[in-house]
């Protein structure tokens, strides 16, 4: 199982990079040309350089298109983008990696915009980088023009200085379409250079009502950024106890007794339910390529053992049975990718860390309580892989590595697990 983890952690990048995701699209060339067929949806977590596509979704033919060779380009339903040849601003803006003072060095450059928001005024356009967000402003058939926004450290890294110049820019666009309006102007002197406080003032100047994004390409398809399941699993629990023999001594309330250093490693098996609730949060909820998951789970284990101590001549002198139960609830963030990734059918792999609260009872050894040293809290570390039909139904397999739970230098308790499951995400 392990060698079979290495294997797929090795083969996990090129897997990443290599899947496409065709969605049907067009190129608006530089010439005028309007060139349908399919781009590649990417989950693009900064502005893409370039784009892939496909006249024929089977062909394998793939062009790729760059802010120099075309206009623009759009997938269909989703997402809207035009090319800028010009100046753009090198300030990094994003805190706390921002400047010791003032930047406002421009470079020429070639980038993509995507389309946020358009009306009968204008449209809103976003581009970003590492360290980067830009904000550009185009009004009806003009070029889009850059908002000025500068974020630096002043005299101390506690002394942060704001140039939202961009409102200026704004301002004169309000004085231009909407004949002054006090009360916008009021508004905008609240606005912050952030995609929802800049997609607000500019539906205002549209004359657009905020709370119906119909000037949004993929209003009308709009998916949530979050999404929350439920599920059910049957967990295999198997708990591994190893004892460590000591001389004469004192080991888990059995006084007195005199043993060699024999080695003893016995395992425990417990078949139950786990029970799961969780929330998805997407970084594109079109794409849902990469996701992360925070999942609350819940179930038990029972354990017991029936141990040979020998003395030193080796004779048999008695047999200790030990006993309990544990009960999990676990929490566990996680980070999911669906390496293969289309809306009717996904296959992801994740990982992530899993924070268990336990609780126990029937703690006993010979019939007696046990004074066995059982940790309340402990830490995993699960790898699961899974099937999305119809991005509703998900079955699961998760398996757990070994993680000891005992503060005891002579013997130790330990679980692991794997599970079979089923969710179902609303």
């Amino acid at each position: 199982m392990r060698s079979l983890f290495i294997a797929l952690f090795i083969a996990f990048p090129v897997i990443i990079f290599a899947q496409p995701n065709y969605h049907e699209g067009y190129v608006l060339k530089n010439n005028g040309d309007t060139l349908r067929g399919y781009v590649n949806y990417r989950e693009w977590a900064y502005s893409p350089s370039s784009v892939e596509f496909k006249r024929n979704k089977t062909n394998n033919e793939v062009l790729e298109f760059t802010p120099q060779t075309i206009k623009g380009f759009q997938v269909t339903g989703f997402e809207t983008y035009v090319s800028y040849v010009g100046l753009i601003s090198m300030n990094k803006n994003i805190f706390p990696d921002i400047p010791s003072n003032l930047d406002t060095n421009r470079q020429q450059g070639a980038i993509f915009l995507k389309q946020l928001v358009t009306g009968d005024h204008i449209t809103l356009y976003f581009n970003n980088q590492v360290g980067k967000n830009r904000f550009f402003i185009a009004e009806k058939n003009d070029v889009p023009i850059e908002l000025k926004y500068f974020e630096y450290y002043g005299t101390s890294k506690s002394d942060e200085v704001y140039d939202n110049l961009f409102r200026g820019q704004l301002l004169l666009l309000i004085y231009k379409y909407n004949n002054g309006d006090q009360k916008l102007i009021g508004k905008l002197e609240e606005v912050r250079f952030e995609q929802p406080d800049l997609e607000h003032i500019v539906d205002l100047i549209n004359n657009n009502d905020p709370n119906k994004p119909v000037n949004r390409i993929g209003s009308e398809k709009r998916v949530s950024k979050i999404r929350f399941f439920g599920g059910i699993g049957a967990n295999i629990t198997t708990t591994k106890y190893v004892y460590l023999a000591s001389t004469t001594g004192s080991s888990n309330g059995l006084a007195g007794e005199t043993f060699n250093m024999n080695y003893y490693s016995l395992h425990s098996y417990t078949l139950s339910p786990k029970i799961n609730w969780g929330i998805d949060i997407f970084t594109n909820p079109n794409v849902q390529q990469l996701i992360f998951r925070a999942e609350l789970s819940y179930s038990y284990a029972n354990a017991e053992f029936n141990q040979n101590i020998n003395e030193v001549n080796g004779t048999p002198s008695a047999i200790y049975s030990f006993s309990f139960t544990q009960y999990s609830t676990s929490l566990t963030p996680q980070f999911l990718y669906n390496v293969y990734n289309t809306d009717k059918l996904k296959i992801y792999l994740d990982a992530g860390a899993t924070l268990n609260f336990l609780s126990y009872s029937n703690n006993s050894a010979n019939g007696s309580q046990s004074v066995l040293a059982l940790k309340s809290f402990w830490a995993d570390y699960p790898f699961q892989a899974g099937v999305v039909f119809n991005r509703k139904i998900e079955i699961h397999f998760t398996y757990t590595t070994y993680a000891v739970y005992t503060n005891n230098i002579y013997a130790s308790f330990a679980n692991q697990s794997m599970c079979l499951g089923v969710k179902y995400l609303f």
